[in-house]
Protein backbone atom coordinates (compact mmCIF):
# COMPACT_ATOMS: atom_id res chain seq x y z
CA UNK A 1 0.00 0.00 0.00
CA UNK A 2 2.88 2.35 0.80
CA UNK A 3 4.38 1.77 -2.69
CA UNK A 4 1.03 2.56 -4.30
CA UNK A 5 0.79 5.87 -2.42
CA UNK A 6 4.40 6.73 -3.33
CA UNK A 7 3.77 5.95 -7.01
CA UNK A 8 0.62 8.13 -6.98
CA UNK A 9 2.51 10.99 -5.32
CA UNK A 10 5.30 10.86 -7.91
CA UNK A 11 2.76 10.72 -10.72
CA UNK A 12 0.91 13.72 -9.28
CA UNK A 13 4.16 15.72 -9.02
CA UNK A 14 4.98 14.87 -12.63
CA UNK A 15 1.58 16.05 -13.83
CA UNK A 16 1.81 19.29 -11.84
CA UNK A 17 5.33 19.94 -13.18
CA UNK A 18 4.22 19.19 -16.76
CA UNK A 19 1.26 21.55 -16.54
CA UNK A 20 3.36 24.35 -15.04
CA UNK A 21 5.86 24.46 -17.95
CA UNK A 22 5.01 27.22 -20.41
CA UNK A 23 4.23 25.89 -23.91
CA UNK A 24 6.57 28.53 -25.36
CA UNK A 25 9.42 27.19 -23.24
CA UNK A 26 8.63 23.59 -24.08
CA UNK A 27 8.45 24.21 -27.84
CA UNK A 28 11.28 26.64 -28.51
CA UNK A 29 12.45 26.62 -32.10
CA UNK A 30 15.61 28.22 -33.37
CA UNK A 31 15.19 30.38 -36.45
CA UNK A 32 17.64 29.64 -39.23
CA UNK A 33 17.76 32.51 -41.72
CA UNK A 34 19.59 30.46 -44.35
CA UNK A 35 16.97 27.71 -44.46
CA UNK A 36 14.64 28.10 -47.41
CA UNK A 37 10.94 27.71 -46.93
CA UNK A 38 9.10 25.05 -48.82
CA UNK A 39 5.44 25.42 -49.72
CA UNK A 40 3.17 22.83 -51.31
CA UNK A 41 -0.46 23.15 -52.22
CA UNK A 42 -3.23 21.57 -50.21
CA UNK A 43 -4.45 18.26 -51.60
CA UNK A 44 -1.23 17.70 -53.56
CA UNK A 45 -0.13 14.66 -51.48
CA UNK A 46 3.19 16.44 -50.94
CA UNK A 47 5.18 17.31 -47.85
CA UNK A 48 8.33 19.33 -47.21
CA UNK A 49 11.25 18.19 -45.09
CA UNK A 50 14.25 20.49 -45.26
CA UNK A 51 15.48 20.50 -48.84
CA UNK A 52 13.26 17.54 -49.83
CA UNK A 53 9.77 17.67 -51.33
CA UNK A 54 8.13 14.29 -50.89
CA UNK A 55 5.11 13.04 -52.83
CA UNK A 56 3.38 9.87 -51.67
CA UNK A 57 0.29 7.99 -52.65
CA UNK A 58 -1.32 4.62 -53.03
CA UNK A 59 -2.70 3.28 -56.31
CA UNK A 60 -4.65 0.57 -54.46
CA UNK A 61 -5.50 -0.57 -50.99
CA UNK A 62 -2.43 -2.81 -50.85
CA UNK A 63 1.08 -2.03 -49.66
CA UNK A 64 2.42 -3.05 -53.07
CA UNK A 65 0.51 -0.15 -54.63
CA UNK A 66 2.16 2.52 -52.46
CA UNK A 67 4.48 4.94 -54.24
CA UNK A 68 6.92 7.58 -53.00
CA UNK A 69 8.78 10.23 -55.02
CA UNK A 70 11.36 12.50 -53.36
CA UNK A 71 12.71 15.65 -55.09
CA UNK A 72 15.76 17.59 -53.91
CA UNK A 73 14.78 21.27 -54.16
CA UNK A 74 18.45 22.36 -54.36
CA UNK A 75 19.76 20.08 -57.12
CA UNK A 76 16.57 18.78 -58.76
CA UNK A 77 17.50 15.12 -58.13
CA UNK A 78 14.51 12.80 -58.24
CA UNK A 79 14.33 9.65 -56.14
CA UNK A 80 11.59 7.01 -56.27
CA UNK A 81 10.67 4.02 -54.14
CA UNK A 82 11.80 0.77 -55.72
CA UNK A 83 10.60 -1.97 -53.40
CA UNK A 84 11.87 -1.00 -49.96
CA UNK A 85 14.68 1.30 -51.18
CA UNK A 86 14.78 4.77 -52.66
CA UNK A 87 16.58 4.82 -56.01
CA UNK A 88 17.75 7.88 -57.95
CA UNK A 89 16.09 8.43 -61.31
CA UNK A 90 18.64 8.25 -64.14
CA UNK A 91 18.43 10.46 -67.24
CA UNK A 92 17.57 8.59 -70.44
CA UNK A 93 20.26 9.22 -73.04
Amino acid sequence: MKQFVMFGFILLLGIIFGVSISPLLAQTQSVDTEQMSCYVGEGSNAACSGKWIIFAGNSGNLDEGAWVVRVNSDTGEIWYKNGKRLQQLEDAK
